[in-house]
């Protein structure tokens, strides 16, 4: 009887907190007709090794020459044609210099980027990302001006099966910002998301840039803290409606490469608060899951539904995930849990990773 109230209580504290992890989460609001600030903005791309990638974000921007003030790809000692690519879809291309002492490649390509730029709102969008129809107008309509910065978690478009194991690494890093929780109109986000971020140029370089964070592989917590402690304030979104990406579309091996890349690293630089609150949602599942035998077989079908529902209605906002995926949530986490295992070996034990043809020293 105890253990069974035991695993009642646990049920019930998973629900909740998965509830009030991903209370609201918001996406950009439709604008039609013309937008004056589009004029005023320099978007900007780094990029190493991305010329398969690069042609569906410049085409997508197609609609935007002449609109924009600049498209910039900032090439990072690419070896394929990624600066090909870019010249001939008319974006603007920054070679970079050899890597400093003590920097990080993308915060490099942004740093430098902005230098380079002269509008006075920079977009920064990784090189596997697509703007969606009208999405930069709708980008713009929800930013606020000076004092913000618009931190977007890309729509996940997904084409192959094995895209969908992301799934889970998604909501932890949705929940351990603390962007989309109850009471997120009282406080403030825990750092930002790293595939887009929008700001006014005179805040950028107030905040320091990315020179301020040169040396962090996270470069997208450690801005969105930096601009916490200026007296800035992050707002997220996720990207529906504005941005979109595919993401390792290379195949599974580069899935689990950049995911296992950088994901310790990211917890260990989370708000201990919502690492706790996502560790122990994540424990209840686990717990869930592994003491089926002392439960009803009717009451343990019935929450696992009201699990994979809540899972879908968070999933459908961050990403075209099927009820499949939802539905198959423990082949997910486990997947999750064992590669989570294997980037914090990567990065407290080993402490070096490979990527993009650069090895990184942790």
């Amino acid at each position: 009887m105890e253990e069974f109230v035991m695993i009642v209580l646990v049920v019930l504290m998973t629900l909740v907190l998965g509830r009030l992890l991903f209370f609201h989460i918001p996406t950009f609001p439709i604008h039609k007709g013309r937008m004056e600030l589009l004029k005023k903005v320099s978007v900007i791309i780094p990029a190493r090794n991305e010329e398969g990638n690069l042609p569906a974000l410049l085409k997508s921007l197609q609609a935007y020459r002449g609109k924009v003030k600049e498209i910039i790809v900032v090439d990072d000692h690419s070896t394929d044609d990624t600066v090909r690519v870019a010249r001939s879809l008319g974006a603007s291309v920054i070679k970079l210099e050899a890597l400093p002492v003590g920097w990080f490649g993308k915060s490099f390509g942004c740093w430098n980027g902005a230098l380079k730029a002269t509008g006075n709102i920079l977009l920064f969008l990784d090189a596997d990302t697509i703007v969606m129809e009208n999405g930069l107008e709708n980008m713009l309509a929800a930013y606020r001006g000076k004092g913000e910065v618009i931190s977007v978690q890309p729509y996940h478009r997904m084409k192959e099966k094995y895209e969908s194991l992301s799934s889970f690494f998604h909501l932890v890093i949705m929940g351990s910002l603390g962007s989309f929780h109850i009471l997120q109109k009282w406080t403030s986000v825990k750092g930002a998301f790293g595939q887009c971020l929008l700001i006014h140029r005179q805040d950028y370089f107030k905040y320091g840039g990315h020179e301020a964070i040169q040396g962090e592989l996270m470069e997208n917590m450690a801005f969105g803290f930096i601009v916490q402690n200026h007296g800035g304030k992050v707002r997220c979104f996720t990207g529906f409606g504005a941005i979109q990406m595919r993401m390792y579309p290379e195949g599974f091996p580069s899935l689990w490469r950049g995911w296992s890349k950088s994901f310790a690293t990211g917890a260990a630089k989370t708000s201990r608060v919502y690492i706790i609150l996502v560790s122990f949602w994540i424990g209840g599942l686990i717990t869930f899951l592994t003491n089926f035998q002392h439960v009803q077989i009717e009451v343990w079908v019935a929450v696992y539904l009201l699990i994979a529902l809540h899972i879908k209605r968070t999933l459908g906002i961050a990403g075209s995930f099927s009820w499949g995926s939802a539905f198959l949530f423990p082949v997910h986490l486990l997947f999750f849990i064992v590669l989570f295992g294997y980037s914090c070996f990567q990065t407290f034990f080993k402490r070096n990773i490979s990527w993009k043809g650069r090895k990184i020293d942790l």
